[in-house]
Parts: structure tokens; C-alpha cells; sequence
């Protein structure tokens, strides 16, 4: 494929096929965003993992305060967690942060969290938020399984990639 254009655009009508080799390069190496300029036009390609600049230098705030020790997910009554090193590493599923934000357990501070320790979780169901730049992001489980571990805690900063919830495989 050609990306990279040697000669200039005859006009400010863009060749949809040129553009369309450009957003299969973002998606193919993950890039966040792709700008390129020649003469009057500029095609600018976003990928998935596009996140605005905070111009202002602001840092994002909790939306509701962090939860005592005594709301953690993993310390409610009457659930036991089972160590992940009794399950067989194959059969552990990981789901990993989205985006680098702050992570919250429930939707909101007075509402029950997403999933405990022992919850039985669906394919696509929300198990937790990520806050970052005041809006939040759903994290969805991608396979069926029961929560062994949440690794994040409530307020925690976390980063793109980072482990959260720990399930074991039930599919």
C-alpha cells in the first residue's frame, strides 16, 4: 500500500481510497491519531485509542469520594474469595483497563458494585467505570466467568492495559 503520496492533490477532493488506506494503517499499528497535510487539505484519522489533550492542564477529580476500606468488594460478608493460584492459569481471564483513568467499582457511591468477589459475570456486561476527562467509561467483561480478584480499587488511578478484575473462565 501507499500511504505517503508524492505527488500533491490535483484539487481539495480527496481520494476516498487514499483515506481508506489510511485508516487501515491506524487500525493495523494502533495509533492513536494520524495527521497528514498536503497544500490546502488536511486529513486528520483518529483510531480507537484517541484521547483529546487536556489543554487546560486540568486534573480530572473523582466524581464521588473513594469508599471506606470497610465497601470493598473483596471484604463483603458472607463471600469468600478463592485465590486465583488454585485455578489453573488457563483458565483465568484477565480484563485489562480500556484507557489510563480512575477506576470505580459500582455506578454510583450509594448503588452496590458492579460484581464482587464469587459474582457470576456475563459476556459484555459491565463490571466497572473508568473515569477520565469527567466521563465515564463502561468496562465490559468479554467472556463468561466468576470473579476471582479485583485487583483495582475504587478511586485507584489506573493505566491503559492494566489488570483489574481477574475471572475464571466458565465458557
Amino acid at each position: 500500500m501507499d500511504y505517503l503520496r508524492e505527488e500533491p492533490l490535483a484539487s481539495p477532493i480527496v481520494d476516498l481510497d487514499w483515506i481508506r488506506q489510511l485508516v487501515e494503517l491506524v487500525e493495523q499499528e494502533d495509533l492513536a491519531e494520524l495527521i497528514i497535510s498536503q497544500g490546502a487539505v488536511t486529513v486528520i484519522v483518529r483510531g480507537r485509542n484517541y484521547r483529546p489533550a487536556n489543554f487546560f492542564g486540568v486534573v480530572p477529580t473523582p466524581a464521588f469520594p473513594t469508599p471506606s476500606p470497610a465497601l470493598e468488594s473483596d471484604e463483603i460478608e458472607g463471600i469468600e474469595p478463592q485465590p486465583t493460584a488454585t485455578v489453573p492459569e488457563e483458565r483465568l481471564f484477565h480484563i485489562t483497563a480500556p484507557l489510563t483513568g480512575v477506576f470505580y467499582s459500582r455506578p454510583r457511591p450509594d448503588a452496590p458494585p458492579f460484581v464482587t468477589v464469587g459474582s457470576e459475570v456475563e459476556p459484555e456486561q459491565v463490571v466497572a467505570l473508568i473515569e477520565a476527562m469527567k466521563f465515564f467509561n463502561e468496562v465490559r467483561s468479554e467472556v463468561k466467568g466468576i470473579v476471582r480478584e479485583i485487583v483495582a480499587k475504587d478511586g485507584q488511578l489506573v493505566k491503559h492495559g492494566d489488570t483489574l478484575i481477574v475471572l475464571e473462565r466458565t465458557d
